[in-house]
């Protein structure tokens, strides 16, 4: 018997059975947590939607640059964008799918990094879908 949240289930969940899967997605729908667990447990998956959202000439740059804390300004500087507005039309998407966000820092200052999503893919995929030949 699994435990979910506070109710104790009284049949088994089978992954890949036709016959659970109602009972599985309800189960998941009342857990919140399980179903983060879910959607993010799968690397494979994950990399596929990343691919997916790496599409521009701009974004796979980005995600590298982003891989520390960066501020707007440095990321303008570090890429010409001349304007907010610049740099603002390569960052939505990302934003978006979930790749980069922003976060306030104890100084008040307003940094932009991967996102835990993309962060927690390993080492290895992250290589492969940025490009990298470190």
């Amino acid at each position: 018997m699994k435990m979910v949240g506070r109710s104790l289930l009284r049949r088994p969940l089978i992954m890949g059975c036709a016959a659970t899967q109602p009972y599985r997605e309800k189960v998941l729908a009342d857990d919140p947590v399980a179903l983060r667990k879910e959607r993010i447990s799968n690397a494979a998956v994950v990399e596929a939607y990343v691919k997916k959202h790496l599409t521009t000439d701009r974004a796979k740059p980005i995600m590298k640059e982003c891989e520390t804390p960066r501020t707007r300004s440095h990321l303008k500087a570090h890429f010409g964008f001349n304007n907010d507005a610049a740099l603002d039309h390569h960052f939505k998407p990302l934003r978006e799918a979930d790749l980069i966000r922003q976060r306030v820092e104890e100084d008040g200052t307003l940094v932009f990094e991967w996102s835990n999503m993309f962060r927690r893919l390993p080492k290895s995929s992250i290589k492969m879908l940025l490009g990298d030949t470190k």
